[in-house]
């Protein structure tokens, strides 16, 4: 099995990818967008990419790749996220920190407390730190590395578990032109664009879920990129969208709304 992921080797993303098959030979793109252009072309089976985090929140680049490449999510992962502080010296030494973006959030309140940073540099991912620290290897670098990344790269930890939150998650979606079946512990994720505004419009979106006793998971509005106050909903739903209800669901909501299904596929949680 062919997988595309978010590189370099041992990133979350290779492990979530390594997590869904073992065995898949992966390959490694720099961007979510890289990853979907390279199925579209059908450079590989699936892709493998992030989608929120427990801390940090949503991934905005995958909700906008979802929406504009008619690649369906067929499958979810989740991994236990632990941040290690990688150097040469100690933490009263370090000046310079490697970091991605969301690593940053998710170990904000350590590195205030603990650091004494003269320049936060940030990467495109805990592999790239890792990768970046090897390169400056004085005392005054650290990097926020995971664990795959400490023994890929050779690196040397001076503190473990440094994330802020012990319920660290981050769930990732296999996203793929498999077609998914029901199991009966199923999720659909879809997209809503109203196009217009007006009272009681989010009420009527969920009330044909209500009415069918379909259990809401998940709500989330997005700026549609249009004008200020256009938006699009992302909502997550516990069922699969070939089930009666769910379809009578989708087929009401799709009549007053433009509705795209992002995928129907068996829960991890």
């Amino acid at each position: 099995m062919k997988i595309i992921t978010l590189g370099p080797e041992r990133t979350f993303s290779h492990e979530a990818a390594l997590k869904y098959e073992p065995e898949a030979e992966c390959t490694f793109k720099n961007t979510v967008w890289e990853v979907f252009k390279e199925l579209k072309s059908n450079n590989a089976d699936y892709g493998v990419i992030p989608i929120e985090n427990s801390v940090s929140g949503s991934i905005g680049q995958t909700f906008d790749a979802l929406l504009e490449f008619d690649i369906p999510i067929v499958s979810e992962v989740t991994i236990e996220v632990r941040h290690f502080l990688a150097s040469l010296g100690k933490t009263k030494d370090i000046k310079y920190l490697y970091t991605h973006p969301l690593t940053y959030v998710q170990c904000e309140k350590y590195i205030r407390r603990t650091l004494k940073i003269e320049e936060i540099m940030l990467t495109d991912s805990n592999a790239r730190s890792a990768q970046k620290l090897t390169k400056t290897p004085e005392k005054e670098y650290g990097a926020i590395v995971s664990h795959g990344a400490i023994k890929k790269y050779k690196l040397s930890v001076i503190a473990k578990d440094i994330q802020d939150s012990k319920y660290n998650i981050t769930r990732f979606v296999v996203v793929g032109s498999e077609k998914t079946s029901p199991t009966g512990k199923d999720r659909t994720s879809i997209a809503i664009y109203p196009q217009t505004d007006h009272p009681g419009l989010l009420y009527t979106m969920i009330g044909e879920l209500a009415k069918r006793k379909i259990n809401m998971t998940k709500i989330e509005s997005k700026p549609s990129k249009g004008k200020i106050g256009d938006y699009i909903f992302f909502i997550e739903m516990e069922g699969h969208k070939d089930n009666p209800e769910m379809e009578e669901a989708l087929s009401a909501i799709g009549k007053m709304f433009y509705v795209k299904v992002l995928g129907s596929y068996p829960r991890s949680y």
